[in-house]
């Protein structure tokens, strides 16, 4: 990867992060004009187009990489974690189960287990998909700032999918903006146990810092 590429690359992930979707996604078309579609341009615009809830290019992204590229365990789970938010319970089981065989030591694995048996449960995997939509729900109630009523409908996504990243990370940073650091520990821990993304371990270190700092002022 030229310089270039990397420093698009770069600032691609900073866009993602910061859930600026329209940046992200035109750092990525341009990487993967300027290299022809080599490896990861896709799988990386793919992870915008899911992050944005737009699956079907998702979905198209991810399935282009395995094309091209061949079936690894990345590849595979993120296929599968696009079926899971569209609902298709047979097409989210395969994809997960293929990927649980792919596996080798990845932090997620645990999550890709837990949704194997949400998978195969129908009354599970309905609460799954119900979740979602509370989670939705969560995100126009934060953009609200209405941070109260979005952590509760993140908390009731919870427990209907527990393995609902989103609605942990996000439960997290309103018990952040509530001012209750261990709350927002504990979502952003489960978040990063169960996804291993780095987004929730930068959260996880974050708020550990600022518990550290209360900590120091209290004494």
């Amino acid at each position: 990867m030229n310089l270039i590429n990397r420093f698009y690359t770069r600032l691609g992930f900073n866009a993602l992060v910061s859930e600026r979707y329209d940046k992200a996604e035109a750092y990525f078309l341009n990487i993967r004009n300027r290299t022809g579609g080599a490896m990861g341009t896709n799988h990386n615009l793919g992870m915008v187009y899911f992050a944005a809830g737009k699956f079907d290019l998702a979905k198209a992204c991810f399935s282009k990489e395995i094309d091209n590229f061949g079936p690894a365990y990345s590849r595979v789970k993120a296929l599968g974690d696009v079926y899971y938010e569209m609902g298709d319970a047979k097409q989210s089981l395969e994809q997960y189960q293929t990927a649980l065989k792919l596996a080798s030591g990845e932090q997620d694995i645990v999550l890709v287990k837990a949704r194997i048996d949400i998978c195969m449960d129908n009354k599970r995997f309905s609460d799954a998909s119900a979740a979602s939509d509370l989670c939705k729900k969560g995100i126009m109630a934060e953009k609200s700032e209405n941070f109260s009523n979005a952590l509760s409908l993140y908390a009731d996504a919870i427990k209907k999918d527990p393995t609902n990243i989103q609605a942990l990370n996000n439960a997290g940073a309103c018990c952040e903006r509530l001012k209750d650091l261990p709350k927002a520990r504990f979502y952003f821990k489960k978040a990063f146990e169960l996804s291993g993304l780095p987004v929730a371990g930068q959260n996880l270190k974050k708020i550990d810092n600022a518990i550290s700092k209360q900590k120091d002022t209290q004494k």
